[in-house]
């Protein structure tokens, strides 16, 4: 058994109120020492959800602010207990639930308020539009009127209607899931997603939300997207401006103070299109005795991104290598390391930093 399998045996036990003092004593030790927050965080999400609608009830903002409250004051209430068996179960037991019940009651008064006061993102689903959830373990695809294709993930839903009419085709998503949306350059195809509009012409691209911050994402995997930032959520009704991101870039939206941020995604991959074809990328990306610029030169083309480099010297070294099995990150990490250089991230765009070579 692992250690994660036992401290969610250790967990469960808790809830149901089965574990012996040893076990406990053990779980509350495993939990002090921070290697288990995200199995704690999964657990603690599990309050948050509606039985009968399988929904959380607080915004994933909120959700994790909360998160972070428990554990904090959880293992503070873990370290003022006495590590001595003579202490009571029960004690220990009234102690931690105190934190539990403490914490998320304020939470559900504060998402009370919240909600007073924060519009709700039914209300922007027209009447007239299909619902489709995905109740499966698996992703689920649904095909548009036009073409399009949507590839729902597990208990996600897609709102749209019947037939595209009008200059607009419009679809509502709550969840996450990947678009290949067909090109329609007189008919923007728009997605509705909590606080932003992903508004495209034809491309492919994921909409999902953060676990960790609730930050709302997208991420382009063909074509260019534009995202803005829906007024209907916002008190003053005036917006921020949109951002325009293109393969292996993302928009990261900031809900609690309303600002987009650009960047690459985590994995990015090589675009493959009918004028680059996929074993062109595996030769192109092998070098002898290259200089620094023309190597750059092939990953931007490849990758659809852009390189600067803080010193142009840096274009004088040369780099001998195969990097055309690794992926975008580890690639260029070969090439820095091979000529005394380092890389950092600034926005959608990489830095490559060093002295160079004369």
């Amino acid at each position: 058994m692992t250690r994660n399998d036992q401290f969610e045996q250790f967990l469960q036990k808790y809830k149901v109120g089965d574990i012996d003092i040893d076990e406990q004593d053990l779980l509350f030790q495993m939990i002090s020492s921070n290697d288990f927050d995200d199995l704690m965080e999964e657990s603690i999400n599990q309050s948050f959800v509606q039985k009968d609608t399988n929904e959380a009830t607080l915004p994933p903002h909120i959700a994790e602010e909360v998160v972070r409250n428990i554990f904090k004051s959880e293992k503070a209430t873990i370290q003022l207990l006495p590590t001595k068996r003579n202490i009571p179960l029960f004690i220990k037991r009234l102690a931690i639930a105190a934190v539990f019940l403490g914490i998320i009651s304020l939470s559900y008064l504060f998402f009370e308020l919240f909600s007073k006061n924060q519009p709700v993102f039914s209300q922007i689903i027209p009447v007239n539009t299909i619902l489709k959830t995905n109740h499966n373990s698996f992703q689920d695809l649904v095909v548009l009127s036009d073409g399009s294709k949507v590839f729902l993930e597990p208990g996600s839903s897609l709102h749209f209607t019947k037939e595209f009419n009008g200059d607009k085709r419009e679809v509502y998503l709550e969840g996450e899931a990947f678009f290949q949306v067909t090109k329609n350059t007189k008919k923007p195809f728009l997605v509705y997603y909590n606080n932003i509009v992903t508004k495209v012409l034809g491309t492919s691209f994921r909409i999902s939300t953060n676990k960790k911050n609730g930050h709302l994402e997208v991420e382009v995997k063909t074509g260019r997207v534009q995202v803005l930032e829906n007024s209907f959520f916002s008190k003053t009704k005036n917006t921020i401006t949109p951002v325009i991101i293109t393969p292996n870039q993302k928009a990261i939206y900031d809900i609690g103070h309303r600002i987009f941020e650009t960047s690459l995604i985590e994995k990015p991959l090589p675009i493959i299109t009918d004028n680059i074809k996929e074993i062109e990328v595996k030769q192109l990306l092998i070098f002898e005795r290259q200089s620094l610029k023309s190597v750059f030169e092939q990953v931007e083309k490849f990758y659809q991104i852009e390189i600067s480099v803080e010193n142009a010297n840096i274009y004088n070294c040369v780099f001998t290598g195969d990097i055309s099995s690794l992926d975008l990150f580890q690639a260029i990490k070969s090439v820095c390391l091979a000529t005394n250089a380092s890389y950092e991230l600034n926005g959608p765009k990489i830095l490559i930093k060093g002295n160079g070579c004369n």
